[in-house]
């Protein structure tokens, strides 16, 4: 098989189905293709509705799977990888796509094209705009002490002088290698989750994808923004992260604590909070300074402090 597509649901039945039949149309340019559409146990009827718009309009190379619980996103996306493993004939790209995001026609096909020409590569992702057309940022490096600190400040002289660690790059305007890319708009080789394994169930909902290309790295398969291979991204349709009226949710915390120890170990994850806090209040005291608030989200600092110290020292 040429490659499976694979869209992770939750409680976005109606969005998911319109995007299933524009990826699927995408998708016949490179047959044998087949489309799996996993629920993340949404408990809302979702998957009764995918199985009867799959008969209703004859896919026979669709796929509905039901997870048994609602693991995340890296979980739903190996629900698909590891039953399209089974095949007979398994495909040789996985193309993740995000519940809320269309693939503009001919993308598809160009995505696999480039990494078709770049062996080296062992995945790729797309350049991201929103309906309206504007850009969104869809190349990486991985975060780092430094990158946090100068995130959290937001600060334009500490920007400068830490520009190196920035880890939002500036849209490419051709394709090239990069350290991280969205999970998107993510094509991958088999062989890549050969070398890398799957991605890592530990993570409920962000930093999955920047753990799995920084495994990927490590087994020598790079990552690379592709320029012409765009897609339309509606944006936090599941997560509602993109309401910055609301706090961050305990999973965030969770998934950036997570990716720091694992890469860097404790005492790296340790001195990563210092310097989120450290810029906080860099934040904090500037937007006091011109009489602002100095709140990103509600409690934002108070939550990110009260889960550093209930995690103290922990392994």
């Amino acid at each position: 098989m040429r490659i499976a597509g694979i869209i992770v649901n939750y409680r976005t039945a109606e969005l998911t189905l319109r995007v299933a039949r524009s990826l699927r149309n995408e998708m016949k340019a490179l047959a044998p293709s087949r489309l799996y559409i996993v629920d993340n146990d949404s408990a809302d009827g979702s998957t009764m509705l995918f199985r009867q718009a799959a008969a209703q309009e004859g896919w026979d190379d669709v796929e509905i799977l039901q997870a048994p619980r609602n693991g995340g996103f890296g979980y739903g996306i190996n629900q698909a990888v590891r039953k399209a493993a089974e095949l007979r004939d398994p495909p040789e790209y996985f193309y993740i796509l995000n519940s809320d995001a269309f693939v503009d026609p001919g993308s598809l096909l160009r995505l696999v094209s480039f990494v078709d020409e770049h062996p080296e590569a062992g995945l790729a992702g797309s350049h991201i705009h929103a309906p309206d057309g504007s850009s969104q940022v869809a190349a990486f490096r991985f975060p780092s002490l430094w990158s946090e600190l100068e995130s959290s400040a937001n600060f334009g002289v500490l920007t400068n002088l830490l520009r190196k660690h920035v880890v939002s790059l500036p849209v490419p305007e051709s394709s090239c290698e990069v350290e991280w890319i969205p999970g998107t708009s993510m094509l991958i080789r088999r062989s890549t989750f050969e070398k890398a394994g799957l991605f890592d169930e530990g993570f409920f909902l962000y930093f999955e994808e920047i753990d799995f290309c920084r495994s990927a790295r490590l087994v020598g398969c790079k990552a690379y923004y592709v320029a012409d291979a765009p897609i339309t991204h509606i944006g936090s349709v599941s997560t509602g992260m993109g309401d910055r009226t609301r706090r961050m949710p305990a999973y965030w915390f969770a998934s950036r604590r997570r990716y720091f120890r694992k890469h860097h170990g404790v005492a790296y994850a340790a001195a990563c909070d210092l310097a989120r806090i450290i810029g906080m209040l860099v934040w904090h005291f500037k937007e006091r300074l011109v009489g602002r608030s100095g709140e990103t989200r509600p409690h934002l600092m108070r939550d990110f402090i009260t889960e550093c110290l209930a995690h103290l020292g922990r392994a």
